[in-house]
């Protein structure tokens, strides 16, 4: 008897045992899929992969997008007709002699349809295609702005990991002359003095050499914070060669625009704004409810049909409120519009300008020192050799090379987000560097 009861107790105990760790292991794997589809981001980065991650892996324009989305559920709402509604009742005598009817009870139906016959159906839709067009305007403006900010972010990292390795060729330089100093002074034709000087010099060269590599880490870790990709130190690939970019362009940036993104955004939600306005101006007109029904009676058995028709008088409230605030909305919009294509103008003549100047500075300095750095490398080393020259005068050189091509770095750099800025703003950024149209969200 015991063994009839434990017989079939084991086989479901077995069943539960090997399907419950298959439920979990199910279960945990649903939980943890958003943090294992998080985006792989590449150990180095050029300029364009760097563009390419803000417009398609960034979680900010991701949230951007779920605004598209909304306005595609919006317009399926729009675009749906009122539901009909029914109606069902019955009436029993309760006292008294029968007045309204002779039966033991009466019952009725009744289906009631509103008619948007002002045509308020069509001016939701169009209200909501426009709002969907805002929408992705604004998305492609938020990727443009993307796309500066970490362009400029790029190019920070890249001065500073160009500064660190002109650093550590200062130090490598530095060591070499400390070696031909000792060897001078092993021979007697130079002092203590020279040697204790150049150690002094190297110390302060390698404490900024390790001050450079946390800026270099700092500049990688904002651009990972900006991109919104944790745990992610990349590296800059490249050089900080300005971008060709048309004179004529820059002459006529003020007349570019009307054509930029923040531009376009703002038109688009100025369309939007006044379908508002329309939109308020139809569901100012009262909804008529056509209503067919039909009644009967039992004990004895009675028909009737029902055919009415049901309308909102407007006299208490006429909806004025709610066309007063679209028509405010549509003048902000106006407004917006306007401040927005003001700046956006002002903004790519500024920039225009900055491009223009840090060029000609650039080329000036190309022209008159960056030329000459290494004739003033090799006059100072031969000058000390020559006891011309003092350790001093040799210390001086190699600072004022090593401060020239942070310069250059400086002013290159500098250059460079201009156009990149410049790029983004006009909404040609993508286009410059090659990088595909993103498709219609």
């Amino acid at each position: 008897m015991l063994g009839s009861w434990h017989y079939p107790v084991i086989p479901r105990m077995n069943r539960f045992a090997r399907i419950l760790p298959l439920a979990i292991a199910g279960v945990c794997a649903i939980a943890t899929a958003p943090a294992c589809a998080q985006v792989t981001a590449p150990a180095v980065v050029d300029l364009l992969a760097v563009v390419r991650l803000a417009r398609d892996s960034s979680p900010r324009l991701a949230i951007e997008r779920q605004a598209v989305a909304g306005a595609e559920a919006n317009r399926v709402t729009a675009g749906a007709y009122p539901n009909p509604t029914l109606s069902y009742g019955r009436f029993r005598p309760r006292s008294g002699p029968s007045t309204l009817f002779e039966g033991s009870r009466q019952e009725q139906a009744t289906l009631e349809l509103p008619l948007l016959i002002a045509g308020q159906r069509s001016a939701r839709v169009e209200k909501a295609e426009r709002d969907i067009d805002a929408a992705r305007a604004r998305v492609a403006s938020g990727a443009s702005s993307l796309a500066a900010e970490a362009g400029a972010a790029f190019v920070a990292l890249l001065a500073a990991q160009e500064k660190s390795a002109l650093l550590g060729a200062a130090n490598e330089e530095l060591a070499r002359l400390r070696h031909i100093v000792a060897g001078r002074e092993a021979s007697g034709m130079a002092s203590r003095y020279d040697v204790t000087r150049l150690d002094v010099e190297l110390g302060g060269f390698r404490a900024r050499l390790d001050e450079s590599k946390s800026d270099i880490s700092d500049r990688a870790g904002n651009l990972a914070a900006l991109l919104g990709l944790p745990n992610w130190r990349p590296s800059a690939a490249g050089s900080l060669n300005p971008m060709a970019l048309n004179s004529d362009a820059l002459a006529r940036a003020r007349e570019r625009a009307a054509s930029s993104p923040a531009s376009i955004a703002a038109i688009l939600e100025e369309t939007a704004a006044q379908s508002g306005v329309e939109v308020a101006r139809r569901e100012r007109w009262p909804v008529p409810s056509v209503s067919a029904g039909r009644a009967w009676t039992s004990d004895p058995f009675g028909s009737a049909n029902f055919l009415g028709l049901s309308v909102e008088i407007p006299i208490l409230d006429t909806r004025r409120g709610q066309l007063a605030k679209a028509e405010s909305d549509a003048v902000a919009a106006t407004l917006r519009r306007e401040l927005t294509q003001a700046e956006v103008a002002a903004n790519l003549g500024r920039l225009a300008g900055v491009i223009i100047s840090r060029e000609a500075a650039l080329q000036q300095f190309e022209r008159e020192a960056a030329a000459k750095l290494p004739l003033l490398k090799q006059m100072a080393e031969d000058a000390y050799r020559l006891g011309r020259g003092t350790i001093l005068d040799l210390l001086d050189a190699t600072r004022s090379r090593n401060e020239l091509r942070q310069t250059r770095i400086d002013l290159a750099a500098a250059l460079l987000e201009a156009q990149i800025r410049f790029l983004a703003l006009s909404g040609e950024l993508e286009k410059s560097l090659g990088l595909a149209a993103p498709e219609k969200q």
